[in-house]
């Protein structure tokens, strides 16, 4: 038997990456440091970006007040000094001309890997500091031309008023961790999804957010019972009309669930998805002519259990009831009707 090839885990998919998917591999890393208290994350990278890929501000003032910069290298080789000197020189340069008007608290440098000698400098702020005004001296010339007499002069000057402290490197098991918390990790490194919670059953008593799709089953009762469509009492009290609401509620809120599993998991956007697809599957069924709307509803519903549903990356959780429920949902905005005009 042929052997199948070794699964990449997620550090090699991201020797692979190109500069830009770095780039938003780590503002999705930056998105998901909770804990930091950012109220905004920024993606500042391009040709122009003053010093800074992504900037997270720790205030409405932004930049004004206290933020952290978050550099993104990504190169074949370790990032080392040669590539971190400049871009520090390059964010008090963009001080020093009030381009920010704040140093970062935190500046880290985010690459797949941290080069022995940048990581020693790094651990030692105050040599940092010494190597790196060494490393201005060497390259004046270059320097000059780049910058101009005055603004390095000026750049410099901030530069020996900073703790160089704050400048720091990203470790990318710990990147990685706090990725793997967020809805994108799936979709970028193709990896399990987490477990999907234990099935709450449903409330026993209707919220708000459920009144049409369940006015459109007491509409099928009525249909098919006889009685007024007005209330549920007429439903609770015709046994196979109880049974088959109670069903149903079941199925929407197993729905509501992966709804709410899809928005913590997978990237915004793919739980709706699911959705388009089933309601894609289903309206043609859905259109057709029927006797009552009992049987459009349970043809719809039969149709959904049995489609073919495509690639979503959710397919691997999705249970029978979750599409009876999102048809349902579809119902419960009025993508779906049961009883339809023609038929009352």
């Amino acid at each position: 038997m042929m052997a199948l090839p070794p699964t990449l885990t997620p550090k090699q998919y991201l020797v692979h990456h190109s500069a830009d998917q770095w780039e938003e591999f780590v503002y999705e890393w930056v998105m998901a440091l909770k804990e930091a208290g950012y109220v905004d994350v920024v993606g500042m990278g391009g040709s122009n970006d003053r010093g800074a890929d992504i900037a997270a501000f720790l205030t409405a003032r932004k930049t004004d007040g206290p933020w952290h910069c978050y550099q993104c290298k990504h190169y074949d080789k370790a990032l080392g000094p040669a590539t971190a000197y400049p871009e520090i020189l390059k964010i008090h340069s963009a001080v020093a001309e009030q381009q920010y008007m704040e140093l970062p608290e935190r500046y880290v440098f985010v690459a797949p890997k941290i080069g022995g000698t940048l990581t020693q400098l790094l651990a030692k702020p105050s040599e940092l500091k010494l190597t790196f005004f060494a490393w201005t001296e060497k390259n004046t010339v270059k320097l000059l031309e780049e910058y101009g007499e005055g603004a390095l002069q000026r750049a410099l000057d901030r530069a020996r008023q900073t703790d160089f402290s704050c400048f720091e490197a990203g470790n990318l098991d710990k990147i990685l961790e706090q990725h793997a918390t967020t809805p994108h990790h799936v979709r970028r490194f193709g990896a399990p999804l987490p477990d999907r919670p234990a099935r709450e059953p449903a409330p026993p008593e209707h919220a708000a957010g459920e009144t049409r799709y369940i006015q459109q089953l007491l509409d099928v009762y009525s249909e098919k019972w006889g009685y007024s469509s007005g209330s549920p009492d007429g439903a609770r009290a015709h046994p196979k009309a109880v049974r088959n609401l109670q069903r149903q509620r079941e199925a929407f809120y197993c729905a509501e669930q992966l709804r709410v599993f899809a928005r913590d998991s997978v990237p915004t956007g793919t739980f709706e998805s699911l959705q388009d697809d089933v309601h894609s599957g289903v309206v043609e069924v859905e259109e057709r002519d029927f006797d009552t709307g009992y049987e459009r509803l349970h043809a719809v519903l039969d149709a959904a259990r049995d489609m073919q549903l495509g690639a979503n990356v959710l397919l691997p959780v999705v249970k029978p009831d979750d599409r009876k429920g999102i048809c349902h949902q579809l119902a419960n905005e009025n993508r779906l009707t049961w009883v339809q005009e023609d038929e009352q």
